[in-house]
């Protein structure tokens, strides 16, 4: 960072709007190959609060790129070019590696594949865990904390990179050729970007009116980064960008409570151990359910649904049931991540705390806790657990397809109650981008001197391709993004 001329407060030669996976993985690419950086984070250092901290900090990479970028390609669904996966794929390869080569305490170990794997290039995946994880779940308080904090520790130790904290970006500079040259913070600090700027300052996960605008159904809650709300949309379409997929989200179930101060808090529930039903508002099942209750991302798609006769989502909100038993086995969602992991907020070990709030409503019957958390027919789902109790106990095959190990019945009280909204972890949408992470404008060509990488216009598409998806996608593109911006600069001097 370096003191700039009259035009300009401060001056660099790559200026990174964003402290997140992506924005340190392109701020240390861009220091590796020499350049001058500047990181601008939106965030106060001491509550700094990136969604790859809050995430289970499971990472996604590849051993082979010719089958991945298929398995990429068809998880997309047509909505990102073949490129642009096959971009990412070859990153990947090499990504582990290159994690490990920052910060060697990760000690990243397999513990899964791809979320899809009958799909063609399925087998070219894995999954890896921080802080020396058995298996999947085995967050073992080693999840996205443990790796942002070791990450975060050695890109300051190692590079110098400044970082310009509490210091949103508000709109970018361009020169009278269209180039974009800087960024100007809220403040009014003026930062010269002499090679270009890179966003990675996230999607519009908590912006009410964008979510209303662009996402398929509403209420829909988010468990990411706060700080997330729209702020590189906006700007990059300031500047003429592009956009693409704004209707994507990476999805889930979730929940959504509101706190004394009338603030919502949204978290991710954990359904397991098995002894779970999951109804409609008429207290009726919709789909199996253990894909929800493994934290895989396709059970978001069921909750969309829209009734034309009576202009109602009669998923949205969707109701959990479960027994004394479930209540007993631990809290409902996983402590080392999300709001949880940066200290917004801190669930209860048996639940009793979320339940004297009303979070979690109860009764001595089924009936009783549906009519507690609001169901239109709290009768109707009594009957339907009824009935998937008699299914459990006979063995009969789950109409849903639900797998035999999972049907335990909810049927020792008292039983318990709550509401689930479409949510998740983030936004994909944004300005479109090229496979070099070079947003694009509204004829396709790229604006001079801007790039993106991570959630803010993410290349995913329909299907979430396994855990770590979102890391592995900030990480590499982050990576090209920078290396991009001082090749595309090196070819104009």
């Amino acid at each position: 960072m370096t003191s700039a001329s009259a035009d300009w407060d401060l001056s660099a030669d790559l200026v990174v709007v964003g402290f997140g996976c992506a924005g340190l993985a392109a701020a240390i690419t861009g220091w590796r190959a020499g350049a001058e950086v500047l990181v601008l984070e939106k965030q106060a250092e001491g509550a700094h609060t990136p969604s790859t901290r809050m995430s289970g900090g499971m990472m996604m990479a590849v051993t082979d790129p010719g089958p991945a970028t298929d398995y990429l390609d068809r998880c997309a669904g047509g909505m990102v070019p073949r490129g642009i996966s096959e971009a990412w794929a070859e990153r990947a390869v090499g990504l582990i590696d290159w994690l490990t080569g920052i910060a060697p305490e990760l000690d990243l170990r397999r513990v899964g594949g791809a979320e899809h794997p009958a799909f063609p290039g399925a087998e070219a995946f894995g999954v890896y865990q921080p802080g020396g994880a058995k298996t999947r779940l085995d967050l073992n308080g080693k999840a996205g904390p443990f790796l942002w904090e070791k990450l975060a520790q050695n890109f300051h130790a190692k590079t110098g990179v400044p970082i310009l904290w509490d210091s949103p970006a508000d709109r970018l500079i361009r020169d009278g050729a269209g180039r974009v040259i800087g960024v100007e913070t809220t403040a009014g600090l003026r930062v010269e970007a002499r090679k270009g700027v890179v966003l990675t300052c996230g999607g519009y996960l908590h912006n009410a009116q964008m979510k209303r605008d662009f996402l398929r159904t509403w209420p829909v809650y988010f468990y990411g980064n706060p700080g997330n709300t729209g702020d590189g949309v906006r700007m990059a379409q300031e500047v003429g960008a592009d956009l693409w997929h704004m209707n994507q989200m990476i999805g889930r179930a979730i929940g959504n409570f509101t706190l004394e101060d009338g603030s919502d808090l949204s978290v991710m529930l954990f359904l397991n151990p098995p002894g779970y039903v999951i109804t409609d508002r008429n207290g009726r099942r919709f789909a199996d359910e253990s894909t929800q209750a493994n934290l895989l991302h396709g059970f978001y798609y069921h909750l969309l649904a829209y009734d034309p006769e009576t202009g109602e989502t009669p998923r949205n909100p969707c109701y959990w049931f479960f027994d004394e038993r479930r209540r007993q086995a631990g809290m409902l969602t996983l402590p080392s991540v999300g709001v949880h992991a940066v200290g917004i907020y801190r669930w209860s070990e048996d639940n009793s705390a979320e339940i004297e709030r009303g979070w979690i409503a109860s009764g001595a019957t089924i009936a009783e806790a549906a009519r507690a958390a609001g169901l239109a027919d709290p009768d109707g789902a009594e009957a339907e657990i009824a009935a998937y109790n008699a299914a459990c106990h006979a063995g009969t095959p789950d109409p849903f397809g639900r797998p035999a190990e999972t049907m335990v019945p909810v049927d020792q009280g008292p039983f318990y109650c709550v509401r689930l909204y479409p949510g998740g972890s983030n936004t994909t949408g944004g300005p479109r981008r090229d496979a070099g992470a070079r947003i694009l404008d509204t004829r396709g060509a790229p604006i001079p001197g801007l790039y993106a990488a991570g959630e803010l216009g993410q290349a995913t598409g329909m299907l979430y391709p396994s855990d770590g998806s979102n890391l592995s996608e900030g990480f590499c593109f982050g990576q090209i993004a920078a290396e991009s911006a001082l090749a595309d600069a090196e070819g104009r001097v």
